[in-house]
């Protein structure tokens, strides 16, 4: 090889290199990806505008979403409670309120499940929360437990 070959070589060389050098700090600087589902819930037009105040019996028609980020095949529950504001969840702790639904589904790493509920409201009452808890079962434990992950809806029912 003669002198101009070899320089053209030395330049790829250090080129590559730097490219590949530049392309592994960029990857270990990044931050992990955080490994999380998410939960949202949606009006019977799938915006995020709810009712705050409705009458006894009546019906309240909403779309509930889980999205499952936590990069391996999970089992998801999600628990529908009529909370007042001594029974409400928090990230540690779910509601006391008694469920008054319950879904549950498998989903994929990357795979969103979107579904509708409605829901009769009966009790009458200020200051409800209508919540939404997601859970899990655990494969390892073999037990269904609270991701700390809950949307709640102020709520008021009110006589007919």
């Amino acid at each position: 090889m003669n002198k101009h070959g070899q320089t053209v070589l030395t330049i790829l060389m250090i080129a590559i290199v730097i490219s590949t050098s530049t392309l592994l700090v960029s990857l270990w600087l990044l931050p992990p990806q955080e490994l999380t589902p998410t939960l949202s819930v949606l009006d019977e037009n799938q915006q995020t505008s709810y009712p705050t105040s409705i009458t006894q019996n009546s019906n309240v028609s909403l779309y509930i979403e889980v999205e499952n980020q936590m990069g391996v095949v999970q089992y998801f529950y999600v628990y529908v409670k009529l909370a007042s504001p001594t029974t409400m969840a928090n990230s540690t702790n779910p509601s006391s309120a008694p469920t008054i639904q319950e879904y549950e589904r498998i989903l994929l790493h990357g795979d969103s499940w979107l579904f509708s509920t409605e829901l009769n409201m009966t009790t009458l009452g200020i200051n409800f929360r209508l919540t939404f808890e997601l859970w899990r079962y655990d494969y390892t434990t073999a037990i269904v437990g609270y991701t700390g992950i809950w949307v709640h809806l102020p709520l008021n029912v009110t006589a007919s």
